[in-house]
């Protein structure tokens, strides 16, 4: 079964340490999702250097990262939404059950293989979406048991455009289960499932997959901006924000976009992909036309909920930063848990 691409935040390590983490984390083992590692607030789960660390009150750290650098990232880890561990050595006073050895290749593999049991409900989502993309084909509408062994796994209301997954799933069962047409009145999700909108599963699998998934007419004809994609803003990455301003301002094909923007065909076509499963492009220029009034509405909201340039330079200066990502599994947050912390000899992170 395919494996999704998981996101990983390296923080507080030297530039040879990181460097050899990502190494290792980047061997993918068969069967197993794949690590690349990246921006910390997008990532699935973090591995912090305790080196790197000092200690405030219960629950609060100061992380020296970029290592050497003097600046300092604030976390709170009553506020912790994914799974992180710490390289030893920790600092004095300050325990965790979640540590491992940066210097040993097998402790690396067994945490992440951590992260991967806690990131379950993730992987389940990821497998569901990998057999959406392939059965909406065959499904239009109406409601969709997904069983496996007899067992209930997701209820699909392809009308309301809804599911509701078992939260224990594994993967491998999402993967392989049976999918069966229901009656309207058997649309009702159980309580103990989770609930999410359809475009929410497609959009986890479409941002963590290495499969092209484009439909060719989006490589050959115009593409317009049809809606911004009901998703959290933190959501959306630069890539992403850059493709809706550019298609907002002016529609344009692919191989256009390649132009104006500078960006890979490769890298575009990924994110379009995304954008579509999440139902925010299209190549009818009428579709488009009718939406342009609410588009425009949502860009400019979607604006005041994402600076990510000016994000970046607040981080740089040592002012708080608002960016978060969507790793959160069960709840919502609105604020990633890391900050920007105030300037090296400060006492307090700003929040």
């Amino acid at each position: 079964m395919e494996q999704p691409v998981l996101r990983l935040g390296l923080l507080g390590f030297s530039a040879a340490d990181g460097d050899r983490l990502q190494r290792w984390a980047a061997q993918a083992q068969p069967g197993w999702p794949e690590w690349i590692a990246g921006d910390p607030h997008m990532a699935d789960a973090w591995m912090i250097n305790g080196a790197s660390v000092d200690v405030q009150g219960r629950d609060g750290v100061l992380i020296r990262h970029p290592q050497g650098s003097g600046e300092r990232l604030a976390l709170n880890r009553a506020e912790v939404d994914r799974p992180l561990a710490f390289a030893e050595p920790l600092p004095e006073g300050f325990a965790s059950a979640e540590f491992f050895h940066a210097h040993d290749e097998a402790s690396v593999r067994q945490r992440l293989q951590r992260f991967e049991a806690w990131l379950r409900p993730l992987r389940s989502q990821f497998a569901l979406g990998a057999r959406l993309v392939e059965q909406l084909r065959h499904f239009k509408d109406g409601v969709v048991h997904v069983l496996h062994e007899s067992r209930l796994l997701a209820v699909i209301d392809l009308d309301r455009w809804q599911t509701g997954l078992f939260i224990p799933a594994r993967p491998v069962d999402v993967a392989m289960a049976e999918w069966v047409r229901r009656p309207n009145l058997a649309a009702d999700i159980p309580p103990s499932f989770m609930r999410l909108p359809l475009h929410r599963v497609l959009w986890t699998y479409t941002v963590r997959t290495r499969r092209d998934l484009l439909p060719g007419r989006y490589r050959e004809q115009t593409v317009h901006l049809r809606r911004v994609p009901r998703l959290p803003p933190r959501w959306f990455d630069e890539t992403h924000l850059l493709l809706m301003r550019e298609l907002m301002a002016q529609p344009a094909r692919l191989d256009e976009l390649a132009a104006r923007t500078g960006q890979p065909v490769g890298v575009l076509a990924r994110h379009l992909a995304a954008l579509y499963y999440a139902g925010g492009v299209t190549t009818d220029a009428d579709s488009a036309r009718r939406a342009a009034a609410d588009t425009r509405r949502a860009m400019l909201g979607l604006q005041f909920d994402q600076t990510d340039l000016a994000q970046d330079a607040q981080a740089r200066e040592g002012r708080p930063s608002e960016q978060a990502a969507p790793s959160s599994l069960l709840r919502e947050v609105r604020h990633s848990p890391l900050r920007a912390a105030q300037s090296p000899g400060a006492d307090q992170p700003l929040v």
